[in-house]
């Protein structure tokens, strides 16, 4: 069993007394509403039969059955709402710890290869969470009411016509059983591919907006735009198809459920003819048949979704780091113990998923203190990958990486793409951490954005993002190299960090960041190669 699965039924145990009243509550209300239809129509059926004569009109006792369909009427709704809030209550707790849990799973697994951010990715992730969720409100306790109905059903029925049950035994466990596993298969599992052509077709329609100047440019926009009404129209054509899926299915389960109805009938009719039961009786046999029968269609989509939330829970339960390849499978990065600091790596291979050929292949190398190193190669060849794999973002396919004089929170890296937060400029530097306003005054200054301070209205207590003051792209370039001077780093890497800024001040900066950080290791990513002083190595790969 995965272990988010056996988590789910533990955190489920912790509150099976709240549980357990909601699924009692549950099928009360459902044993309510059944016995409910039958007692009304056996009550109406002889009421109608006393009615048909002066003795037995004067003899029936109207206000039992009356009282019992009143206590069976107060008690479905009693039922039904002590039965929300119980199994919403149960659910809550449940998902309160589960949700937590969930979410810590998803932030340890590496998003670098497959962005969490990719609508893809995201939109299957919250699909699973929601079923996952649902699992106990939506398939475990309609389930569970389904099977004790059917049982109090099959139990009922050998009362009054006990030679019905192997007749309706076959009946009721086929469509319990194996509508249910039909339904998974015939219904629910292409859904899964409706999902993934949904996103695709989503992916390309958001692709159009964002270059739609480049495609009209280039006279492409006719073609990509057939190509999304193709992947619209092989969508429709699945989505179709699991509808007519879904009605099949439903047809044939109720296709069963009236056999099931006929079957009572003619051996009610047998035993009516035996003079085993009553007029009334039969039809109050027939009603309880019927009202039987809805909760058996509810049920059947519920043990479907348990199925679905399963699925959900074993896929979340994937993306742990602990079902992830060995790690003595892939490279190694070790981090050890000297006064000097160095990065050294040897025969270092990477490849993306589903990608060919590998990016960074048999890659060796040492880059030491204090020096500045400047990594060139054409784009494409792996130069923010190899950040990456120093920073631990990326696992190597294989080969290692050991790191001296430096631990793990001190390698710090300012990404190509510099995230604007919305909030203080104070909140988008510190980023969670401590730091006086004279250390960010400092850093603001040493990336001279010092005259940018001083113009905003409220200083450091200045908003920015969207819908505040959004900075320059170069305001934000020199934005994320204050971050990096704040953090206490002995092994910094950049990527791009002069792109949007003019040279004369990229120069100037440099110039400072030489002297900010002497006797540190850094490594650059740039395609500005006039920026390279005469002190600084270049690493070529």
């Amino acid at each position: 069993m995965p272990r988010l699965v056996a988590r789910y039924f533990s955190l489920l145990w912790e509150q099976r007394s709240m549980a357990v009243i909601g699924l009692l509550l549950a099928t009360i209300t459902a044993i309510a509403g059944i016995a409910l239809l039958a007692v009304s129509g056996w009550f109406i059926s002889a009421t109608a039969l006393a009615g048909l004569s002066i003795a037995g009109a004067h003899s029936f006792n109207y206000f039992a059955p009356g009282a019992i369909v009143r206590g069976l009427s107060i008690t479905r709704t009693v039922g039904r709402y002590g039965e929300r809030v119980t199994t919403h209550e149960a659910t809550l707790r449940v998902i309160s710890k589960l949700r937590a849990e969930l979410f810590k799973t998803i932030a340890k697994q590496n998003w670098q290869e497959n962005p969490l951010n990719s609508h893809e990715t995201s939109s299957r992730l919250l699909e699973d969470i929601k079923h996952a969720e649902a699992l106990y409100l939506s398939a475990l306790v309609p389930g569970l009411v389904m099977l004790l109905c059917c049982l109090l059903y099959l139990f009922a029925m050998a009362v009054f016509l006990p030679n019905s049950g192997i007749w309706l035994v076959p009946l009721v466990l086929t469509s319990i059983l194996f509508m249910p596993w039909l339904y998974l298969r015939k219904v629910l599992a292409p859904q899964n591919k409706l999902h993934r052509e949904r996103n695709l077709q989503w992916s390309t329609a958001s692709s159009i907006f964002n270059n739609l100047r480049l495609l009209i440019l280039h006279q492409r926009l006719e073609k990509t735009g057939s190509a999304l009404l193709d992947q619209a129209s092989i969508a429709d054509s699945t989505e179709k198809q699991t509808s007519l899926a879904r009605e099949a299915v439903l047809s044939i389960n109720q296709a069963i459920l009236a056999i099931l109805t006929l079957v009572v009938l003619w051996q009610g009719l047998l035993a009516l003819s035996a003079a085993q039961i009553e007029g009334s009786q039969l039809f109050m046999l027939l009603l309880l048949t019927l009202g039987t029968q809805e909760i058996i269609l509810n049920g059947t989509s519920a043990l479907a979704n348990f199925g679905l939330g399963y699925a959900a829970l074993e896929r979340i339960d994937n993306l742990s780091p602990s079902h992830a390849q060995p790690e003595s499978e892939y490279g190694s990065r070790q981090f050890i113990d000297t006064q000097n600091i160095s990065v050294q790596f040897s025969n270092l291979n990477y490849q993306y998923p589903q990608q060919t050929p590998a990016v960074i292949s048999q890659l060796s190398g040492t880059l030491t203190a204090p020096h500045w190193y400047w990594l060139t190669a054409p784009s494409g060849h792996g130069k923010t990958t190899l950040q990456h794999l120093l920073t631990g973002r990326l696992t190597p396919s294989s080969g290692n990486i050991n790191i001296h004089g430096s631990h793990a929170e001190q390698i710090n890296s300012m990404p190509q793409k510099i995230d604007l937060l919305r909030g203080t400029v104070r909140y988008n530097l510190c980023l969670h951490q401590t730091h006086t306003d004279e250390a960010l005054i400092k850093a603001l200054t040493l990336v001279e954005l010092d005259d940018w301070l001083q113009q905003l209205p409220d200083g450091l207590n200045t908003w920015l993002g969207h819908g505040e003051r959004m900075p320059s792209g170069g305001e934000l370039k020199r934005l994320g190299i204050a971050r990096l001077l704040l953090q206490d780093s002995r092994i910094l890497l950049l990527d791009e960090p002069t792109a949007g800024i003019d040279q004369p001040r990229a120069t100037r900066i440099l110039n400072k960041l030489h002297q900010h950080w002497a006797g540190k290791l850094v490594i650059i990513n740039s395609h500005d190669s006039s920026l390279i002083s005469s002190s600084d190595k270049i690493f070529n790969f």
